[in-house]
């Protein structure tokens, strides 16, 4: 998010919003750090989630707050942190934000075209969106870590995979009752995911007249292989790289795990 702050340089506020910001994580640390890379740019971070989705939410936004008021006193969080209904628009004007980010969110969305509708409304004209999630291609699922798993369609089919790996000890959220596990699991990607291809976000992109790039993915996996062997965080991405490798290196990286999409207006 820093590189595309830094190309609005000659801005006094960016304002940016964090979509489905859940604990706040992100929030904190997107307040924090680029108001330390940029201390001549006022940066507001804002967030909201949907309450009516498949996991519990009863305590947000009430505990978001308290925990962000626990780390950044000095902001006024309650002004920054909504929660809406899944049916709903999003809670500001049009054109409110410079920035857009989500993680781990967009295979969680239902109906794309009502997000890349508001997603453009709110976004200010030069504004970017990056959202980093897992495509339909992935070889596993991130949140039941169960291989194939998200790409099967039915319901008993999918009950029948997490049958499978449970036995052979493959997954999280694995309890003594291999049927009761499978048909939780099968539940839960089944209310609470929706993988796609990235031709599917193409066109919702094209649909709302905003720019698509996967710029940023292999930044992404470089930052995990720092994290994991200890090696020194980026502290800038690429705007811009070859084209034809930045999609090989595209088309190999969406089978291993998330990636990284650019919107832009």
């Amino acid at each position: 998010m820093n590189t595309e702050l830094s190309s609005k340089a000659e801005r006094d506020t960016v304002r940016v919003l964090d979509v489905g910001c859940g604990e706040g994580h992100l929030m904190a640390f997107l307040q924090a750090g680029l108001t330390a890379l940029n201390p001549g740019v006022a940066v507001e971070v804002h967030g909201f989630d949907v309450i009516d989705s498949s996991s519990n939410r009863s305590e947000f936004p009430v505990s978001t707050v308290d925990r962000l008021q626990s780390l950044l006193p000095i902001v006024p969080w309650n002004d920054r942190v909504q929660s809406i209904s899944q049916h709903e628009a999003w809670p500001y004007p049009d054109q409110s934000f410079d920035l857009v980010v989500s993680n781990q969110v967009l295979e969680h969305v239902v109906r794309l075209p009502p997000f890349m509708m508001q997603l453009s409304r709110v976004l200010a004209p030069g504004g970017c969106s990056v959202h980093v999630f897992p495509l339909r291609n992935a070889l596993c699922d991130g949140h039941v870590l169960m291989p194939l798993i998200h790409r099967v369609r039915g319901y008993e089919q999918r009950a029948a995979m997490a049958c499978m790996w449970s036995r052979l000890g493959v997954g999280n959220g694995r309890t003594g009752n291999i049927r009761e596990t499978a048909e939780r699991i099968s539940t839960y990607l089944h209310l609470g995911t929706t993988y796609r291809y990235f031709q599917e976000f193409v066109n919702e992109a094209k649909h709302v007249d905003m720019k698509i790039s996967y710029r940023y993915t292999q930044e992404l996996y470089q930052q995990k292989i720092a994290a994991v062997v200890g090696g020194k965080s980026l502290k800038s991405y690429r705007r811009s790289r070859r084209a034809v490798m930045d999609w090989i290196t595209f088309c190999m990286l969406r089978h291993v795990s998330s990636v990284t999409l650019v919107f832009e207006k």
